[in-house]
């Protein structure tokens, strides 16, 4: 055998015990660690039965939300690598510049990029001491790869030629029999941070349409994260309706930094135009947003000094901004978000009692009135009997609202008291059954914090800048684009108040305002805690 043989048969070798670690099934072995079948039944099948008669229009939604987070609290238990650390997603555009993001800030092309979404892998990456990669295939199996195995399931692998240029085997692609990857690596800079690089969206009818880029499968994988980077290509001019849309559906709660990418494709000015233009999209749909910075992994080929320099700042202040997220301590808000479909729920099923009970008064209050009536036997019984029919059915519905609400609330009960006992297991926090019901949104009244507040401190209402401040601010509606909490709120909140008070400046006294209002930074403090409990 020749030497050019030997290299062929070993590309083979290799190329084949890749394949046969990816669609390995389960043989038994329990990769879980932890036995899921209850908590799966009670998702799969009791929920659907229970609610399948009387759920709320958006129960999709709802539902499909409710597997994401399992599947991602699955992911944590496969990967406890994930368990403390913060989600940051990747979200955007079929091949909107993610992939290029994550390579230009861990220094290294290691992740494929411009590839076909069929083939895309949702992946984490999270700092490690060394290079490591572990899939999940679709079997539920734990594949270990290199990290070159990366870019081969992307891009496909196994084509060999001969000496004579012969293909001997043609390339296959296996991104479809992985659920996901974790790649864990020293080039990963952020310790409390695992970014969560996700296959781009798209709708049925665009041309990189797949399962993989379904807009609502990334809805999904967005929603189950802490913080997104949503990416808008500078070739594209600015944030497009489709983009629009779909980050309205994003929960609101969820911090959003806007890249603007490959931004050395646009001369200075117009990129300044785009990323304007972007803000004012924004803002006019009421979107919140921490920010609209550029980036481009290719700086150097920006056309001039001046864009290479707005270029290079506004990504130190993305670097910063991931920094500061780095930072924040991570909470597991897997009951909260497993709460909501409970929560909504039962909202819901107070709201129908309630509607259908007013109704149901309204009726007998009719009937009475006919009742009264001395009208013809035969006509008071075809309007009564047509109306108590009504009734009836009013009262079945009723009893079913009720009844429906009662099996929730047990169905709630018995869920959280299996995922506590298997969070335990595997040291996810999660909170008592018991302390479930306490999960709501805690924002208190603002008057009442208020009130609250000025009592603790001894505070007195100046009624003359009450009036003031009523009438100077009528008609104006501020939106306040960051996360309510923190020093960005705040410094927001204050700027939006300096900017209104500023309108009639020659009228008041400005500097006296702005120091009363920025007094109250503890009460703001102390609002943002109670809006980030939620």
């Amino acid at each position: 055998m020749s030497t050019y043989d030997e290299e062929v048969y070993e590309k083979l070798s290799g190329n084949f015990e890749l394949l046969c670690s990816i669609v390995q099934q389960n043989t038994g072995e329990n990769d879980m660690k932890v036995n899921l079948s209850k908590i799966e039944n009670i998702i799969q099948e009791k929920i659907p039965a229970v609610l399948k008669d009387h759920a709320p229009e958006d129960f999709y939604e709802l539902y499909t939300d409710f597997q994401a987070e399992y599947e991602k609290f699955r992911d944590f238990i496969l990967y406890d690598q994930l368990i403390g650390k913060n989600i940051v997603a990747l979200g955007g555009g079929f091949s909107s510049g993610k992939s290029s993001f994550l390579n230009a800030l861990m220094g290294r092309n290691v992740l494929p990029s411009d590839i076909d979404p069929a083939t895309s892998v949702p992946t984490y990456i999270v700092q490690g001491e060394k290079h490591e990669v572990m899939g999940i295939n679709i079997f539920d199996r734990k594949v270990r790869m290199a990290p070159r195995d990366i870019k081969k399931i992307a891009y496909g692998f196994g084509a060999v030629e001969d000496d004579e240029d012969r293909k001997i085997s043609d390339e296959v692609t296996l991104g479809h029999i992985l659920r996901n990857i974790l790649f864990s690596t020293p080039l990963q800079q952020y310790a409390d941070i695992a970014f969560s690089d996700t296959p781009g969206y798209s709708n049925p009818v665009s041309e990189h349409y797949s399962a993989r880029t379904d807009e609502e499968t990334a809805r999904r994988q967005l929603n189950s994260s802490n913080y997104i980077l949503w990416f808008v290509q500078a070739d594209v001019g600015t944030v497009t309706e489709e983009d629009i849309r779909f980050i309205r559906r994003l929960n609101d709660d969820i911090p959003k930094l806007i890249i603007v990418s490959k931004a050395d494709k646009k001369n200075l000015y117009d990129l300044q135009e785009i990323i304007a233009k972007i803000r004012s999209g924004l803002d006019i749909r009421g979107i919140r947003y921490v920010d609209v910075l550029a980036f481009s992994s290719k700086t150097e080929q920006a056309e001039d000094d001046r864009l290479r320099e707005f270029i290079a700042s506004d990504t130190e202040k993305i670097k910063k901004q991931i920094a500061t997220w780095n930072r924040r301590v991570s909470e597991a808000d897997f009951a909260r978000n497993f709460k909501r479909i409970f929560a909504e729920c039962k909202s819901f099923y107070e709201e129908e009692i309630e509607e259908e009970s007013r109704r149901l008064t309204r009726l007998n209050t009719s009937i009475t009135k006919l009742a009264a009536e001395r009208i013809e036997s035969r006509v008071a019984e075809e309007i009564l009997t047509p109306l108590q029919k009504i009734v009836d059915d009013t009262q079945k519905t009723i009893r079913e609202f009720k009844q429906t609400r009662v099996r929730l609330k047990e169905l709630q009960d018995e869920f959280f008291t299996e995922i506590k006992y298997i969070a335990d297991q595997v040291g996810i926090a999660m909170p008592e059954p018991s302390e479930i019901d306490l999960i709501q949104d805690k924002v208190q009244n603002p008057m009442q914090l208020i009130e609250a507040y000025k009592q603790k401190k001894g505070i007195r209402t100046d009624k003359s800048l009450v009036d003031m401040l009523q009438n100077l601010f009528e008609g104006i509606e501020p939106v306040i684009t960051k996360k309510p909490g923190g020093s960005e709120y705040q410094g927001e909140l204050v700027r939006v108040i300096r900017e209104a008070c500023m309108v009639n400046q020659e009228d008041i006294h400005i500097n006296d305002v702005c120091h009363r209002l920025e007094n109250y930074t503890e009460l703001i403090g102390t609002m943002k805690n109670q809006a980030s409990s939620v």
